[in-house]
């Protein structure tokens, strides 16, 4: 084990990009994981040197939950030799590249979500007169909960005198470069934002907007190509999302949005956005291209265990438990009313899929419907589904099966419309009530699939909803194996309560009733 300024111990390598290496180390003073990031020791005490140093103490003032923290910067000898080193927070988690590799094109309400992430991140430093110079999707991290974190702020300009002249290094600049940057001119907070742009389109339809066999070709296409709208190269995005990707790649900065102006417009395209805001800081970091570690088991407490989050505050909860008693009231004057089958419990993922997933987060109630407004919430759109928390309670195949007419099967009174629209009921209070076990349950196999691959993908939609109540409807129609329920919720928020017009459609999964899309109609905030 190598000890590196008498305080971090590295303790293996992960990765190594152009000009450095990175190093899972310990802080043997705080006791800690952290991610050491060491320059080449032939630029130890030269100006390179000294710029990487002095870069990183000023990344080191940024403090925000979507920038992965740095906690020291310095010279220390390494290998023999005087060399300038980072040391930052560490995520044992991927990057946004290595999601793209592996999942290919993501959705637009899972790249909405991550981009507003990575902006809020943005806005927060140019805010501050720091420039990124590098956004791209090695640079962009993905905590255990699947939310993005920006790395290497202002190493980018420690490294600029040599970038260029390393044609790996220079060819993954060219790629997501802004043309004012491969003029030769400043860097501006708008160009990290075509970076953005040129981030966003790649995880949007799987490639960079420009592609070539030298960074030349690519750098040309850049300055002077328009590139091809996303969903004509196959993105599942919608016409708003797309056309904001495209401002982003504006080849006149002026033609770009601010970052921080970006937000609302990619918080309309998130269901369940408000569940969405920068989360506290976990712990993240790693390398261009880099590999890395397994993931350590989620922390005690968090979302998708038998213990779910800590229960919400006294009043909601009393709320809920006056629901129940009118709940059992209405159950007896109508058993017919619950009518879905038990399988709440089910747990729709286990340890190691939670462990596994980074960067899915967000996919979430977006359900189906088409581009970003699929689901009955982001920002503008938390409501769907209820406060009735206490209809867990009861025993829904149970009531299906007292209240069923002569001669029909409890698998038929559980395909009914009282059944479709409690189990859209459901949906939402066993997330509310932290039971995300039980909601994950509740989805079709095909939306897990393409939307919520893992419970934590779905379960972290929730974590800003304080609660949720219909206010018209749930009402039903069923066809075949087919049920379309509309209704109108009130979702409340910390800074905002939303009025949100849905439609979900639910198919028949083993004779139950399983949500299979939802679709925003309009939404309010209130």
């Amino acid at each position: 084990m190598i000890r590196l300024a008498d305080r971090f111990a590295l303790e293996q390598e992960l990765g190594s990009g152009g000009m450095a290496r990175v190093f899972l180390g310990r802080d043997e003073v705080l006791d800690r994981p952290v991610a050491v990031k060491l320059l080449d020791p032939i630029h130890g005490g030269t100006d390179i040197g000294d710029r990487f140093e002095r870069e990183g103490r000023t990344a080191a003032r940024l403090a925000h939950p979507n920038i992965v923290q740095v906690y020291d910067a310095g010279e220390a000898e390494f290998d023999g030799k005087e060399t300038s080193y980072i040391v930052m927070e560490y995520i044992p988690g991927g990057d946004l590249k290595g999601l793209i590799d592996e999942r290919g094109r993501l959705p637009g309400s899972e790249l909405a979500r991550l981009g507003d992430e990575v902006c809020a991140g943005l806005a927060h430093a140019h805010e501050r007169g720091v420039i990124h110079r590098d956004i791209k999707p090695h640079n962009i991290l993905l905590d255990e909960n699947g939310h993005a974190k920006v790395t290497d702020f202002g190493i980018a300009r420690a490294l600029d005198a040599t970038q260029a002249t390393r044609t790996g290094a220079y060819l993954g600049t060219a790629l997501y470069s802004s043309p004012e940057q491969l003029h030769g001119q400043k860097a501006t907070p708008k160009s990290d934002v075509y970076s953005l742009g040129a981030t966003l389109y790649q995880a949007a339809t799987g490639e960079p907007p420009f592609l070539g066999v030298t960074p030349l070709e690519i750098a040309s296409q850049h300055v002077s190509k328009a590139p091809t709208p996303p969903r004509e190269r196959g993105a599942d995005v919608s016409k708003n999302l797309e056309a904001l990707i495209l401002a982003c790649l504006a080849k006149n900065p002026d033609g770009r949005p601010s970052a921080q102006a970006m937000r609302p417009r990619l918080e309309g395209e998130i269901p369940f956005a408000g569940a969405t805001r920068a989360q506290p800081a976990a712990a993240s970091v790693g390398a261009e291209r880099t590999p890395v570690a397994p993931s350590p088991p989620p922390p005690t407490g968090r979302p998708g265990g038998a213990g779910g989050r800590p229960k919400r505050r006294g009043g909601l909860l009393a709320a809920l438990a006056l629901l129940a008693v009118l709940i059992v009231i209405g159950a007896l004057a109508a058993p017919g009313l619950l009518g879905r089958g038990g399988d709440q419990n089910a747990s729709g993922s286990n340890n190691a899929e939670q462990n596994n997933a980074q960067g899915e987060g967000n996919a979430g109630p977006s359900g189906g419907g088409s581009g970003g407004d699929q689901g009955p919430g982001g920002r503008q759109n938390q409501g769907a589904g209820s406060t009735v928390g206490a209809e867990q309670s009861a025993s829904p195949r149970t009531s299906s099966v007292a209240s069923a007419p002569s001669g029909s099967s409890p698998e038929q009174e559980s395909l009914t419309a009282q059944a479709a629209e409690q189990t859209i009921r459901q949906v939402y209070t066993t997330a509310v009530d932290g039971d995300y076990d039980a909601s994950y349950g509740l989805l079709s196999e095909d939306f897990k699939a393409t939307k919520a691959p893992t419970q934590p993908s779905w379960s972290g939609q929730f974590d800003a909803l304080e609660s949720i109540r219909f206010v018209e409807g749930p009402n039903a129609q069923v066809s075949g194996d087919t049920a379309t329920v509309t209704g109108v919720t009130i979702a409340a928020l910390p800074d905002e309560t939303q009025r949100n017009t849905a439609s979900w459609t639910l198919v028949n999964e083993g004779e139950e009733w399983r949500l299979n899309s939802i679709d925003i109609e309009n939404r309010e905030i209130l």
